[in-house]
């Protein structure tokens, strides 16, 4: 399955952390403070909030009932879900000045039976689920889209370089040997010009972009199989493993065998 929705009407804090995957957050109930990238959001009834990989985030409930869903997916899935660049940007390009949360004001009625019914489809299971799920989202995107057209970036505005094609290409090459100078050179500009644009873009160099996508390639081997850590930094593009593990415990304060345990104990 492309997606997960979850619901959850626990009031629970969480400190700050990242995810391996896309994530949309709606409030329908009660109402969180939430921390992103350093800057605080009120979010409120009817709030949307669009979080990629990237984006450090803590949240803490202030007023309750807080109930809320969460859509997860997972970034090798983004673009197998919908292939539309534009209704995508709201994951892909968090660059300067993101606002990463949207109210659904007088439409939140609407917004709250689109996240019921998100979830009722996902439990009834069945036939052309992945279909359903993807339509729904499409519902959900295109009237965000609709109310807040300035939180989704046309493929024409991003800058006159492709940065679209250039996150195709990392997508598809972060575990082999990263080279900034090649890729500007495949662009056709600098160096530094094309690492000034993709940050404007998506809110990290191109450099990080790869390390993030190797680490959370690695929590994710590391979560769901037995491979030892010499092998998962291997497959992560890491042909030494102590740098690998190295890069792990700065990015997410512990060792890849910590985490796996951690992960063993709290699945």
């Amino acid at each position: 399955m492309p997606l997960e929705v979850r619901y959850n009407d626990q009031p629970v804090a969480h400190g700050m952390h990242t995810h391996t995957y896309d994530e949309m957050l709606y409030v329908r109930s009660g109402a969180a403070e939430i921390i992103v990238r350093g800057q605080k959001y009120d979010c409120g009834p009817g709030s949307l909030i669009f979080l990629n990989p990237f984006d450090s985030h803590a949240s803490r409930p202030v007023a309750l009932p807080y109930e809320r869903y969460y859509v997860l997916i997972p970034p090798t899935e983004l673009r197998a879900f919908h292939n539309d660049v534009l209704l995508l940007s709201v994951f892909r390009f968090h660059g300067e000045q993101f606002p990463y949360v949207m109210n659904t004001m007088a439409k939140k009625p609407v917004f709250d039976a689109y996240f019921q019914r998100l979830l009722a489809i996902q439990a009834e299971g069945g036939r052309h689920l992945e279909a359903r799920l993807d339509a729904m989202m499409t519902l959900i995107l295109t009237d965000a889209e609709a109310l807040r057209p300035d939180l989704f970036t046309p493929a024409d505005r991003l800058s006159f370089l492709p940065v679209q094609e250039i996150l195709n290409v990392l997508d598809a090459t972060y575990t082999e040997p990263f080279s900034l100078t090649a890729l500007a050179r495949r662009f056709h500009v600098s160096p530094g010009c094309l690492s000034a644009h993709f940050r404007r873009a998506v809110g990290v160099s191109p450099m990080q972009y790869v390390v993030s996508s190797r680490l959370q390639l690695g929590k994710r081997l590391l979560r769901h199989s037995e491979i030892p850590v010499s092998g998962v930094a291997q497959q992560c593009g890491y042909p030494d493993p102590s740098n690998f593990v190295r890069r792990f415990r700065q990015q997410y304060g512990m060792t890849p065998l910590q985490y796996r345990r951690q992960a063993a104990e709290h699945p």
